[in-house]
């Protein structure tokens, strides 16, 4: 018996003519009359939003109950939505959740769980894993290849719900897919979570979604020439030794003993607490003599520490406890050269006015990956993007060019250095030299691109094979200006090459004239002295040109503890306790 003689049991008529094929059915089928007796509804009038797949069909008769006008029932026990925790399957979600309060078994038997990412077995007989990403369609008869059972557009099988009108619900759309493999629905219990704060249930919690990644995988530990912690790593709780064979616990007491939060210190007598104030002189020399051996990963160490025990971190313990040019120095060298550098940053761009020669020192001429780092530390610490924040704060060209540096292309200096007949250096010269010539609107931005995106033993050829120091003078002004030199003379292969000589001029600067501009000479002396070789090549290179030792200079231009820091920081790591 036909479709169109009979109304299915419960159901409604369907239209005139009987009801279309099933999308993909043929039009003349072998068994005309077991195919109209299978012939399901047509799907609802309208037709699905644009870019969504084409609607199944309605459910195969006697799928649901007759119910009101325009709505069917599910069977019995039956719910869509499903109940929480009960979402439906969905392709390229591998295994199937578990029933509520079962987990399957860990580790699972071979074949029952998917498989390492990258590496799918071999097809078994009766399914296969859906293909790796980027390869599609699927192949023929595959989980999800288009005409099978549950793929888009395939008709409904007996004992199967379709899709209802509208996008399908996504799978736990509240966290994204875990990084590293084929997702799963569900955490097996024992198994780390891959997200760094999930809620009970094991489903990872974003308030804001998840951060970011600004950095690469293969980058390197290394900022301003020195080996530093990972950023991304969790603070290290008490009873945790971060640095093998040294325990931070004895430098924080001593540091515990000499300050305190409300400038006060106690002093345990005879079972009652007599308040005594402390000798500032004291507090300074304590701290002094604690954080100056310390290296990178002892520092970071010991504010790890610091943090488990009061919930405050070292630098802020010790701006608390400090003031002045000696306590700008000392919370400097607390935060560690990643950790400074960020501070830094935000304070160029905020307030009022930006303070751009400050920008040009954190960000040009530096490594694709130091830049990555910087824009990785700086959202963990402010949570919120460096190249947005950057951007905000400037307009125009000097714009572009902070733009350009932050997008992180410098690219390794070549194994083979680079010669000023090589043709991609010609071109370069060319380049700049019609730039100039034409003086267009925005001719500032063929130099960006040869000053940034270049490596330095490329751009030490350029300014070979055409002078560019007179040009850049001559042509740009302001910021621009500033900027492309403090580029150039950082690779500038008559002094060094490697900007030694640029940065011992920049360090007399900050003391040339009426007043010592003391901000400008902690920072550029903080970040100096991380790397202990580089730090001797600049003081070699103020030696020579100014004919007098950098020691000697920042003793005549400093006093007191503040000066004895700096020293410390000018003659390394094995600098004199006071």
């Amino acid at each position: 018996m036909s479709s169109t003689s009979q109304n299915p049991p419960g159901g409604y008529a369907p239209p005139p003519g009987g009801a279309p094929p099933a999308t993909g059915a043929p039009s003349n089928p072998a068994t005309p009359g077991a195919a109209q007796a299978q012939a399901p509804y047509p799907p609802p009038a309208g037709g699905p939003p644009p870019g969504q797949q084409p609607y199944s069909v309605y459910p195969p008769p006697g799928a649901y109950a007759a119910g009101p006008q325009g709505s069917y029932y599910p069977p019995p026990g039956s719910y869509y939505p499903p109940p929480p925790g009960q979402y439906p399957q969905y392709p390229g979600y591998y295994p199937p959740p578990p029933p509520p309060g079962q987990y399957a078994a860990y580790p699972p038997p071979p074949g029952q769980y998917p498989p390492p990412a990258g590496q799918y077995p071999p097809p078994a007989a009766t399914g296969q894993y859906p293909p790796p990403a980027g390869q599609y369609p699927p192949p023929a008869g595959a989980q999800g290849a288009p005409g099978t059972p549950g793929a888009p557009g395939a008709p409904a099988g007996a004992g199967q719900y379709a899709p209802p009108p509208g996008p399908p619900p996504a799978p736990y759309a509240h966290a994204p897919p875990p990084p590293g493999g084929a997702p799963s629905p569900y955490q097996v219990p024992g198994a780390p979570s891959p997200y760094p704060y999930a809620p009970p249930g094991g489903a990872p919690y974003y308030a804001q979604g998840p951060p970011a990644a600004q950095h690469l995988p293969q980058d390197p530990l290394v900022y301003l020439g020195t080996a530093i912690p990972n950023p991304d790593a969790p603070h290290a709780p008490l009873g945790v030794q971060k640095v093998p064979g040294w325990d931070p616990a004895h430098d924080y007491n001593t540091l515990a003993r000499a300050i305190s939060a409300d400038g006060v210190g106690d002093d345990k007598k005879f079972g009652f607490v007599m308040l005594t104030l402390i000798d500032p002189l004291m507090v300074m020399k304590t701290v002094l003599n604690i954080l100056i051996p310390l290296n990178v990963f002892q520092m970071d160490a010991l504010s790890d520490y610091c943090l488990a025990k009061t919930g405050i971190s070292l630098a802020e313990r010790l701006q608390r406890s400090t003031s002045g040019n000696f306590g700008t120095a000392i919370q400097a060298l607390a935060l560690g050269p990643l950790g400074f550098d960020v501070h830094l940053a935000k304070k160029a761009i905020v307030g009022l006015g930006t303070d751009e020669t400050l920008l040009i020192e954190l960000m040009l001429g530096r490594q694709a990956f130091e830049i990555r780092w910087l824009k990785t530390a700086y959202r963990l610490r402010y949570g919120k993007d460096l190249v947005d924040a950057v951007k905000s704060d400037l307009s125009g060209v000097t714009m572009e060019m902070f733009g350009m540096v932050l997008a992180a292309q410098k690219p390794v200096n070549p194994y083979m250095p680079v010669q000023q007949h090589d043709l991609e250096v010609k071109n370069d010269v060319k380049k700049l030299h019609e730039a100039v010539k034409r003086k267009s609107k925005g001719w500032e931005v063929s130099f960006f691109e040869v000053f940034i995106n270049r490596s330095d033993s490329h751009l030490s050829a350029v300014r070979e094979y055409k002078s560019l120091s007179k040009l850049i003078k001559k042509e740009a002004s302001g910021t621009i200006r500033e900027g492309l030199l403090y580029i150039l003379h950082g690779v500038k292969s008559k002094r060094d090459g490697r900007g030694y000589w640029r940065d011992g001029k920049l360090l007399e600067k900050s003391m040339a004239g009426l007043g010592t501009k003391d901000t400008q000479l902690i920072y550029r002396l903080v970040r100096a002295h991380w790397d202990a070789l580089r730090m001797e090549a600049v003081k070699d290179a103020y030696q020579r040109r100014y004919k007098k030792s950098l020691e000697s200079r920042v003793k005549g231009e400093t006093s007191g503890l503040y000066r004895d820091l700096l020293v410390a920081l000018v003659k390394g790591p094995a600098g004199p306790k006071y």
